[in-house]
């Protein structure tokens, strides 16, 4: 009513009412009084004042009823606006957000259909992504940029019409008979064409309900825009994250199969990816084949082999390659044709791993949706194939390293295996001693703990605990009869020689301990240090014990072989003088 009365038509016909109610009833008694015998005047004054009531009665009753009307409409405006932009607010994606405009477009305009469309201006396709109302089954296909919508969509004018089957350009108009009118609203933000809004009923839109149309569209194309960008933004996010991880992957793990496992892990969270795989070549016939993969149902393609002629690289852009079958299941010239019959492969992209200008190996990847990927998408994965190049090639490097330092290893000890042969043959009375006591010493070196990655120096170690005696003359090293107490001097030199021999090679530093230490005693008699107890470095502690066990019960020029319980007793009656008690302890318990 506080509107109302700022109504000038309203405060008008309301004064006249007024006025006219007491003229009649000042009139009515006035003649009745003095002028009784004018009864027909009296009467067609009162009839007269009373439609002059009655008329202003009703320009009243309609004025209230306009008012009601638009107050309604606006009531009605408020609550569709207001719906949408709750829904927008807490709507993060468009599968949540559509759904809910077209329904406050049909609740509000009484429409029989409605859709919205996106244009992608770089493939200049519109498509429906979502239908409602007559035409659901629309949802998914492509529109003509030709048609009424297109041409409003591109244009950015919004489209209205009442009686639009009369139009030339409408789009398939034998899906809309019975329907009147159309409406479309272009989704623009800031220059940018998003796509349309639109939709048709049977009766006709009016300015107002239009209006409200294109109200809504533009809380829409600014609810799209920002998920747009949220979107961009998440999915840029991840692109940074998987970069990252095979960052982290490259650095982190020297294993290849580790850091191609990472690779096709994240290139299968990409939205639109079925399946990846890496290839790479045989070192012996260049033949690529599968490493790595995930995301295939069958074995096919780790038995799928290629050669690398079919991923043919131009010299100027080696990095740019990229082939592309957009038909896999159609093109049966493929080499990857009878892969996407089995696993129901619509799309191939393969990535060759460009390094150095040489294929390190190839990147594929497998769409079942014949959707294409973006251009974005694309060129990440691109990225990601480039930084699988540097990967193998890291890896690659790593494991023909590894490989040389075992094959310059294998090299090295069949060279200390060799040194400990002649030894032996030199000395043909204590053949087969060197084997012996290094078969024992490493048994016994893991009863007492030594570590696993330690348990290679103690076997270099045993292999050369005598190659002093290279020093020794033959006179001596081979005498059949006791050493004298000078021979007996010159042959505890043979510690010392070996320290000299083998310090220069640096390979054989952390081997030093048996050939330098294995004749010091635990309680400090020993030589050539004359090291006590711990001092004594624990390798040659243990081959301390098992070098004397295997000289006991072997015959030697000077003395034959002892019985093994002979040979166990003086073993522990030199517990703690001679031997560490605790090893001979291990050691016992090991024979036994």
């Amino acid at each position: 009513m506080k509107n109302l009365w700022h109504h000038p038509a309203f405060r008008i016909s309301l004064i006249y009412l007024v006025l006219s109610i007491f003229w009649i009833l000042f009139s009515d008694q006035l003649l009745g009084l003095l002028v009784t015998d004018s009864y027909k005047i009296v009467l067609l004054s009162t009839l007269k004042g009373w439609l002059f009531v009655f008329v202003t009665a009703s320009l009243l009753f309609g004025i209230l009823m306009r008012e009601f009307s638009v107050r309604q409409q606006h009531e009605r405006e408020v609550e569709a606006i207001a719906k949408l932009t709750q829904a927008t607010r807490f709507a993060m994606s468009h599968e949540e957000l559509l759904p809910v405009l077209l329904d406050e477009i049909l609740h509000f305009t009484s429409a029989e259909t409605a859709s919205v469309l996106f244009y992608n201006k770089t493939l200049n396709e519109l498509q429906v992504i979502l239908a409602k109302g007559l035409f659901s089954e629309y949802t998914g296909k492509q529109i003509s940029l030709q048609s009424i919508t297109g041409n409003a969509i591109v244009t950015g004018r919004p489209y209205l019409n009442n009686q639009f089957l009369s139009d030339t350009g409408i789009y398939l108009p034998e899906k809309l008979v019975g329907l009147h009118a159309v409406a479309v609203a272009p989704l623009v933000v800031q220059n940018h064409k998003l796509g349309g809004l639109v939709m048709a009923k049977k009766g006709v839109f009016d300015q107002t309900q239009f209006h409200l149309f294109l109200s809504l569209a533009d809380i829409a194309a600014s609810a799209i825009h920002r998920l747009s960008l949220y979107n961009q933004t998440l999915q840029r996010v991840t692109q940074l994250s998987t970069l990252r991880s095979i960052d982290l992957a490259i650095t982190s793990s020297l294993d290849l199969n580790s850091t191609l496992n990472i690779l096709v892990e994240e290139v299968q969270k990409l939205k639109g990816i079925s399946a990846t795989c890496v290839l790479m070549p045989d070192k012996h016939t260049g033949l690529l084949h599968y490493r790595a993969g995930k995301g295939f149902s069958t074995n096919l393609i780790e038995h799928a082999v290629l050669p690398t002629d079919a991923f043919r690289i131009d010299p100027e852009f080696p990095s740019r390659f990229t082939l592309t079958i957009s038909d896999l299941k159609g093109t049966p010239s493929s080499p990857r044709y009878e892969i996407g019959l089995a696993e129901d492969f619509a799309v191939y992209h393969a990535y060759p791993l460009v390094s150095k200008d040489q294929i390190k190996g190839v990147l594929e990847v497998y769409q079942q949706t014949p959707d294409p990927l973006s251009q974005e998408e694309l060129d990440f994965l691109e990225s990601l194939a480039t930084q699988a190049a540097i990967a193998v090639d890291v890896a690659t490097l790593i494991e023909d390293l590894q490989s040389s330092n075992q094959e310059l290893k294998a090299a090295y000890d069949s060279t200390i295996e060799g040194w400990s042969r002649a030894l032996d043959l030199r000395d043909k009375e204590t053949e087969g001693h060197t084997q012996r006591v290094t078969e024992m010493a490493l048994h016994l070196a893991r009863l007492v703990g030594i570590p696993e990655d330690e348990l290679i120096h103690v076997y270099r170690g045993a292999l050369l605990h005598d190659i002093g005696k290279m020093g020794i003359p033959d006179s001596i090293l081979l005498k059949p009869a006791p050493l004298t107490p000078e021979e007996s001097e010159l042959m505890k030199m043979h510690p010392i020689y070996a320290y000299h021999l083998l310090k220069p090679i640096r390979f054989l530093h952390p081997a030093l301990d048996i050939p330098y230490c294995h004749h010091e005693h635990w309680d400090g008699s020993g030589y050539p240090r004359g090291l006590k107890g711990e001092e004594i470095p624990l390798a040659a502690r243990v081959f301390a014990v098992v070098d004397v066990w295997d000289a006991l019960v072997s015959d030697r020029p000077y003395s034959p072989r002892w019985p093994k319980e002979d040979a166990i007793q003086h073993i522990k009656e030199d517990m703690g003088s001679y031997f560490d008690p605790d090893i001979v302890n291990v050691f016992i318990n090991m024979l036994e």
